[in-house]
């Protein structure tokens, strides 16, 4: 009889450390999965992140590119109106918009919002008032030393996107 009740305690201790070990390993199991999908998940939305950081700072770049080309047009099509009158003709409110540059300027608005990079949205700002400065010139050579900052500036915005890429990628 003490036996049977030596063997009866045996089975319910063996019952119940199963037990408690059985439920300790699937807590343990279940916060490993969970650890597991929250760090899934968050590369997930670093790499949408990214993603999204990359398309809008090439979109920026491009945006940029294509408002300083806008200003290269109409500081050119200035000169030639310079070169045949001998007059600077300064733009006025009337004056018909240089060609694209409307366009570009909002695109590169519209982009420049998009960019989480400081640094990036400040050099496009500095590129959008430098071009606009050397269109609405009232004179050549204020025309001359506003233009003169926009290549060096475009230099210290590519190379910032050139810094600023690889680790999107």
């Amino acid at each position: 009889m003490i036996a049977a009740i030596f063997g009866f305690a045996g089975v319910l201790l063996g019952s119940l450390t199963t037990s408690i070990l059985t439920i300790y390993r699937e807590r343990l199991v279940n916060q490993r999965e969970s650890t597991v999908r929250e760090q899934q998940h968050q590369r997930e939305r670093k790499a949408m992140r990214d993603a999204f950081q990359r398309e809008s700072v090439l979109a920026l770049q491009s945006a940029a590119t294509d408002l300083i080309g806008a200003a290269y047009a109409e500081l050119d099509r200035l000169l030639d109106e310079f070169r045949e009158t001998g007059e600077w003709h300064a733009r006025q409110w009337e004056t018909p918009t240089a060609t694209g540059w409307s366009t570009a300027l909002l695109r590169l608005e519209s982009s420049r919002a998009r960019v989480f990079d400081e640094k990036m949205r400040s050099l496009a700002d500095e590129l959008r008032t430098v071009a606009g400065k050397s269109v609405w010139a009232k004179d050549l050579e204020s025309a001359k030393e506003a233009s003169r900052h926009i290549e060096p500036l475009l230099g210290r915005f590519n190379a910032a996107v050139n810094a600023i890429l690889p680790s999107l990628y």
